[in-house]
């Protein structure tokens, strides 16, 4: 169920966005690390709203037009921790992830008690669990929030929000949360947001297998696929994707909001975090082939709608 505001309280030693009372600068600024087409949306939002926001990339070049537009620079993820009492980062895959919070120079390590740090990227289980676990021991508040809604809904602030992690810590950042997305589902303790979000890839999976194989039968049948995808999208079959992606692939649209190569990454997270033993997940594991051959001929860094290439090539 979606979770709802409350106010945090002294028994749990947790702040609530924005902080009460004669808060120090440190606590009312927002770290941010991601600034790629959902990341630099979701924090032009923050901006917008007039947060405080710091930024770190690898690439200096990437921040830069953040800078000219009221961001400040923090040198690295230990710097950022410093200077900030909350932070977001929405980066590449698990690596990254690990890379940024653990070790000395991590987030984690140099965030002081009661600090809060939510992972926006789409990560695995796991990994969400040891974060957590980790600061936790140092008395920092850890959560795993990966979003879905694309990169429209990023520049809308319409994302929509799948937390793992304690309650109160979610309760402290979920004002900032709403500045970035319209839905804020409390899935259960950490790794719960992941393990929702790999539910959430699976089915668009199975909807993209679907919805490539709808149009290129019609196509080789001899009907227009532009208008078959026109008759399907007021039909049952239906529904965001069919919206965002039909008319792509029924035109060979080239432009890109995901790639290939990130929602490779994504299936290869969720047949991963399978639970032993249990069924396998024969459509992710299909999808993520198809997607992996025209990976590997060059295709990675197309957009969804390209599977549609499987069929007519």
């Amino acid at each position: 169920m979606s979770s709802t505001r409350s106010p945090n309280t002294a028994a749990t030693g947790t702040r609530r966005w924005p902080p009460r009372g004669r808060a120090m600068a440190r606590e009312q600024s927002v770290g941010f690390i991601g600034l790629g087409i959902m990341g630099g949306a979701m924090a032009r939002r923050l901006m917008a709203a007039g947060h405080a926001v710091h930024v770190h990339a690898r690439n200096r070049d990437r921040a830069a037009p953040f800078l000219r537009e009221g961001a400040l620079w923090a040198d690295g993820a230990a710097a950022l921790a410093r200077s900030c009492a909350t932070v977001l980062t929405i980066v590449g895959g698990p690596e990254d992830v690990a890379e940024l919070y653990l070790g000395e120079d991590g987030l984690v390590a140099n965030a002081a008690p009661g600090d809060c740090l939510v992972d926006m990227t789409t990560s695995a289980p796991d990994l969400a669990r040891r974060i957590a676990a980790e600061a936790a021991g140092r008395g920092v508040m850890a959560l795993d929030a990966p979003v879905t809604g694309g990169a429209p809904g990023a520049e809308a602030g319409t994302l929509t929000f799948m937390v793992g992690g304690e309650a109160a810590a979610l309760a402290a950042v979920q004002p900032l949360l709403e500045v970035m997305g319209s839905r804020v589902f409390a899935m259960g303790a950490a790794g719960a947001g992941q393990i929702a979000k790999a539910s959430n890839q699976i089915a668009v999976a199975g909807i993209l297998l679907g919805l490539a194989e709808a149009l290129a039968f019609a196509e080789a049948s001899g009907l227009a696929p532009g208008k078959v995808q026109e008759v399907l999208a007021t039909g049952t079959a239906g529904g965001p994707l069919m919206q965002r992606l039909g008319p792509k692939m029924a035109a060979g649209n080239p432009e890109v909001s995901f790639t290939i190569e990130h929602f490779i990454k994504d299936l290869g997270i969720a047949i991963a975090a399978m639970p032993e033993g249990a069924t396998r997940l024969a459509a992710a594991a299909l999808c993520r082939d198809l997607y992996a051959g025209l990976a590997d001929a060059g295709g990675g860094r197309k957009g969804l709608q390209a599977l549609i290439e499987y069929y007519r090539d």
